[in-house]
């Protein structure tokens, strides 16, 4: 696999201490799938498809440089900004987290092969963040969180404090947001911002429900797992944003396909009146609660 990403992907993960694309590929390691998944690893994944990166599947992800962090201000200290944003299922496995993942990392949300430098969202950080996206043959290129092995994914998440995925699960009957991961803080954070942006239920206008929840530490979907990617982070947590369906088509003003909900996001329409409240509040909410966690502030 002689790609770009590839290659961008083996020196993230040498800087890292990490394996190499080619490493992993040609190695073994990979763990059993989940009963739904098709593929075992994201290893087996790019084994079995290699060459069909750039067609059914691209990795987009930023890994910022090192740099040397000082404070000596008397009066204040510096965000240590230090929180990466994933998305392993997006393009068209949960659509609409791909976007969601670019424009909380700081960015409008841009096409691949795009320099991101240009979508840079004036004010705010530019986080890492890393994505898988399925180009075609969605459904069968899902890797359950737990089993993801991308090296550029171990290297944004191992090299920031704290980490923020989404994830979309299949109800488009209700607006909701189950927020579950290790760092019980940052949890906090998330739900106490989710309701100052107004995605909160009961609403003023029923329209605008949207219910927010811790997840049960019961179900399959809690993130709690140390495997889970978005937990392989410094300090060996992170938050998972499950998101239905409902809700995130209700982001955009067409949520038909990537290109659409590229340039709809945030922008309403027929078919979704309130994308600028939901879009607005949901990115507002998750980059605020980051900025807070960051700081050490805790929403108890």
């Amino acid at each position: 696999m002689n790609s770009r990403r590839a290659v961008l992907a083996s020196v993230a993960a040498l800087a890292a201490g990490l394996p190499t694309v080619n490493a992993v590929v040609s190695g073994g390691g990979a763990t059993p799938a989940a009963a739904a998944d098709q593929y075992g690893s994201n290893t087996e994944l790019y084994t079995r498809t290699a060459d069909r990166e750039g067609v059914d599947w691209v990795r987009r992800f930023r890994i910022g440089a090192p740099a040397q962090v000082t404070d000596n201000d008397r009066a204040s200290s510096g965000l240590l900004g230090s929180t990466a944003v994933i998305a392993p299922h997006g393009g068209g496995i949960e659509a609409g987290t791909s976007e969601l993942c670019m424009a909380i990392a700081g960015y409008t949300p841009f096409e691949a092969d795009t320099d991101p430098a240009g979508a840079a969202v004036p004010g705010e950080p530019q986080r890492d963040y890393w994505m898988f996206e399925a180009l075609a043959n969605s459904a069968a290129q899902h890797v359950t969180s737990t089993h993801c092995d991308d090296p550029a994914a171990l290297a944004v998440c191992t090299g920031n404090l704290y980490a923020v995925s989404l994830h979309g699960f299949d109800d488009t009957s209700v607006k909701k947001v189950i927020i579950g991961g290790r760092d019980a803080r940052l949890k906090r954070n998330l739900l106490a911002a989710f309701t100052k942006y107004g995605l909160t239920s009961p609403a003023a206008d029923p329209d605008w429900n949207v219910t927010v929840v811790l997840a049960d530490p019961s179900t399959s979907i809690d993130g709690d797992d140390p495997a889970n990617i978005v937990n392989r982070t410094r300090t060996g947590g992170g938050a998972q944003l499950e998101i239905s369906t409902a809700l995130r088509k209700a982001m955009f003003g067409d949520f038909s396909g990537a290109a659409k909900r590229r340039t709809t996001a945030g922008v309403p329409s027929t078919a979704s009146p309130y994308a600028d409240h939901f879009w607005t509040g949901f990115v507002g909410a998750v980059r605020e609660a980051v900025k807070n966690h960051e700081r050490g502030l805790d929403a108890l």
